[in-house]
């Protein structure tokens, strides 16, 4: 639900980050005091309304504190070292500020702050007390206590952090007041604010914290569906509050939150609910910015796979007791759908949905909106970096282009969800990113609107790689960080790291588990540059790792989505005792080559199927392009050309992704894909006994040994792809076709009558059909012209 509608998006906007605030912390504080001081100081408060914030602050007192203590300090933030009781010299007229200091960060742990503030005899009787927090994202929270400083006298004071609340009052965002505000802010204190004229103030200011305690049971309150009636497989979403007491809402052993689905055919479904907020992207001349709005909610996703009337529950669980809702109701009504992606169960070397459809992925990868060496690499343009929002794009260019297939990474600088303090909307381990999560929603809508498969990357190497595009110095599992490792290779047997990837697993899964758009969770990228040094992935703990957790996803997922890991280079790196644990579905590898022979990636793609297809599991190139460096786009565009086709007549899981996706865009490569695609419209690989192969092409019946045909059949149909090997570099296939006369030589062919139809490879249409008969299992073919090559289907009529 949205209070602030989100603005019309600049697609080409370069999204700029949240900064830290200056060294020097007193100038924010004094640009903050300038402007609130002169909204609050000079009006006063109506009775009524001091009256009824009186009211807010002891019913949120009495509701949930204990009374027990806990001592706080205070400073000046000048000349006196914090200590629990001040005096301090305060400026009439003008402001003087108090900055608390709690024992420790967990400042989510206090209900409230009793304050007592002696106000001297011959003090202005119109002076008073503004509090503020400053949250760890550098929100301003104020809260103006009602009444005045009583002269001659002790004023007491309860400040209530009870949510919701109406008196504490945000400033210069749309977030509302909620109890993470107080994990580890970046400023707690309150100002002393005096119209009067007096000399020689002194203010005693002494303070304790109340620690927050609560007895009675949750309650489940507001749940708002998102629909009556719902799509088959599509999203059925109930969002609720509970109470706002839980210092980490991620960790299900404070919180575990959860419904029940039962459905018509008698199925009993658990999915985990998820903590969240909302937020709206505000476009400006420079880039964007995402703003936090309202407050967290609670809320949990449900995508039906039977039509029909469905009920559910929702149901809480912490320290005090158990609450339970419902049950509430939707209908469900019939789809196109075709449901999430599975292996094939006749043909495990692709894939196919749950009602059985054939899919064959086809995409290049888009791991985050922008890549910092395409300057580099690339450097003929300037490119800005973009939000998330570029993925609206992306996703339609690739729509358009028959593309259905992505990958995305959360990693530290794109959608990631937990890395250092240090980084804008991070809070360290087990500190969920909820602004990048609502982000990665929007990926995933996007995803579903424009029909693309995302293969969601869970830790991009660098976070753990001491060598490889090293982000372990700032990685907050460091002990250099504040962290428990050591070394970045205890995150594999470290029982404590173990717990955290399976917190982020359980909240991922809770979250995006609903979307049959998620094709897998790839639990790695890169694998094999992980660690203080290489090989680290070949040693049995990696492998210990990867069964332990394939199965807790497994377990996890009510959705039974695709998991699979991934090693860079090429097929040689692969460790076969990764490959065969039973959980990992899919083999993910990389094709990535020096060569500067565009063609020498059909090698590679050749070698990857050969390596791969013995453990019976679809194998996908996730990454390729000339080598990880580059290369010429002239070399990119006829590689990818390469790869498309000869993938689409090979036992691969679906095409290569193309790594340089900024290329894509900026060179148009979309036609390339756009061809590729109508080619593999209706048709299904799924067939153990298709193999591949190669076939012979014939000049007055002389073997051509520079012409090249790759094939994928059996005796009675099939598929092929010819090229001129010796050539391809310098043909253009635009060209006037020169290849002509000759004929195609098939071994193994069942007798008969066979049908092929002949495919230009650059407009993606067929140009030509030919009948003819096999004998004693050899069939031969006339070969329509063409200039550099040319592809085929093959039907035995």
């Amino acid at each position: 639900m949205t209070t602030v509608p989100e603005r019309k998006r600049n697609l080409n906007a370069r999204r700029i980050p949240a900064r830290k605030p200056q060294t020097d912390e007193r100038e924010p504080k004094a640009f903050f005091a300038v402007k609130t001081v002169a909204h609050v100081v000079n009006r006063r408060p109506a009775p009524a309304a001091a009256a009824l914030a009186a009211l807010l602050l002891g019913r949120a007192a009495a509701a949930g504190a204990s009374s027990e203590h806990v001592p706080l300090r205070v400073s000046d933030g000048a000349t006196n070292a914090p200590s629990a009781r001040v005096s301090v010299s305060a400026a009439c007229p003008g402001e003087t500020s108090f900055y608390l200091h709690a024992p420790t960060s967990r400042w989510v742990e206090l209900s409230a702050v009793e304050m007592d503030v002696f106000w001297p005899a011959h003090a202005p009787t119109n002076a008073q007390v503004l509090f503020h927090v400053k949250d760890w994202d550098y929100r301003w929270y104020q809260n103006l206590l009602p009444g005045y400083l009583q002269p001659a006298r002790t004023n007491r004071f309860r400040v209530s952090f009870a949510s919701p609340s109406e008196a504490w009052i945000p400033v210069g965002h749309h977030a509302a007041w909620h109890l993470r505000a107080l994990a580890a802010p970046d400023e707690v204190g309150f100002r002393i604010l005096c119209r009067g004229s007096a000399r020689g103030v002194t203010a005693e200011v002494e303070v304790a914290g109340l620690r927050r305690a609560y007895r009675d049971p949750p309650s489940i309150r507001a749940v708002q569906a998102n629909a009556v009636s719902v799509p088959r497989y599509g999203l059925f979403q109930a969002t609720f509050e509970l109470p706002d007491r839980y210092a980490d809402p991620f960790d299900a052993s404070e919180v575990h939150v959860r419904a029940h689905v039962e459905t018509p055919d008698g199925r009993t479904n658990r999915v985990e609910g998820f903590y969240a907020r909302s937020y709206f992207r505000v476009p400006g001349e420079n880039g964007e910015r995402i703003e936090a709005q309202g407050r967290p909610y609670w809320r949990i996703r449900y995508p039906p796979d039977v039509t029909g009337r469905h009920r559910y529950t929702l149901v809480v669980e912490d320290r005090a007791g158990a609450a339970r809702w419902g049950p509430g109701a939707f209908n469900v009504v019939p789809s196109q759908a075709p449901g999430f992606v599975r292996v094939s169960r006749t043909d495990p070397r692709f894939f196919e949905f749950d009602d059985g459809a054939f899919y064959f992925p086809i995409g290049h990868n888009t791991r985050s909106p922008f890549d910092t060496r395409m300057d580099s690499r690339f450097p003929w343009r300037k490119r800005w970096p973009e939000g998330s929002d570029a993925y609206a794009r992306y996703f339609r260019d690739m729509q358009r282009s028959g593309e259905n297939w992505a990958e995305v990474w959360t990693a530290p600088w794109s959608l990631g969800l937990e890395w250092s303090t240090n980084h804008p909307g991070y809070h360290g381990v087990g500190e969920f990113n909820l602004e990048h999560a609502w982000e990665l929603d929007q990926v995933m809508d996007l995803a579903e609107r424009h029909e693309i498969y995302v293969n969601l990357i869970i830790h991009n190497h660098g976070k753990f790689s001491a060598f490889s595009d090293p982000e372990w110095r700032f990685n907050p599992f460091n002990a250099s960080n504040g962290g428990y490792l050591s070394s970045p290779n205890e995150y594999f047997t470290d029982e404590r790291a173990r717990a955290s990837f399976r917190k982020l697993m359980r909240y991922m899964i809770a979250r995006w588990g609903y979307s049959r758009r998620i094709f897998a969770w790839g639990l790695w990228s890169e694998l094999d540059l992980v660690g203080a040094s290489r090989d680290l992935y070949r040693q049995p703990e990696v492998a210990a790792w990867h069964r332990e957790m394939s199965a807790f996803v497994k377990e996890t997922d009510p959705f039974d989505h695709l998991v699979s890991t991934h090693v860079c280079g090429d097929y040689t790196h692969m460790n076969p005792d990764l490959l065969t644990l039973p959980d990992i579905d899919v083999i993910a590898g990389d094709a990535y080559h020096g060569s500067g022979d565009p063609l020498h990636i059909v090698a590679l793609l050749t070698g990857t199927a050969q390596f791969a297809n013995p453990f019976y599991k679809p194998v996908l190139i996730t990454e390729f392009g000339g080598s990880h460096l580059g290369h010429s786009v002239a070399h990119l565009r006829q590689g990818l050309h390469a790869a498309l086709w000869s993938s689409g007549v090979l036992p691969l899981g679906g095409t290569p992704m193309f790594w340089w996706w900024q290329v894509v865009e900026e060179e148009d490569f979309y036609p390339l894909y756009a061809a590729f695609s109508r080619f593999m419209q209706n048709e299904d690989r799924r067939d153990p006994s298709l193999l591949m192969g190669q076939a012979v092409l014939l000049a007055d019946d002389v073997p051509l040994p520079n012409m090249r045909c790759l094939t994928f059949k059996n005796e009675r149909r099939g598929a092929g792809w010819i090229y001129d090997a010796a050539r391809f570099q310098s043909l253009d296939p635009s060209d006037t076709p020169d290849m002509t006369n000759l004929v195609l030589r098939l071994d193994g062919m069942t007798n008969g009558t066979f049908r092929a139809e002949f495919w230009d490879t650059s407009a993606g249409v067929p140009v030509g059909a030919v009948r003819a008969a096999s004998s004693a299992g050899n069939l031969r073919l006339p070969v329509p012209p063409f200039a550099r090559d040319i592809a085929f289907k093959l039907f035995r009529e």
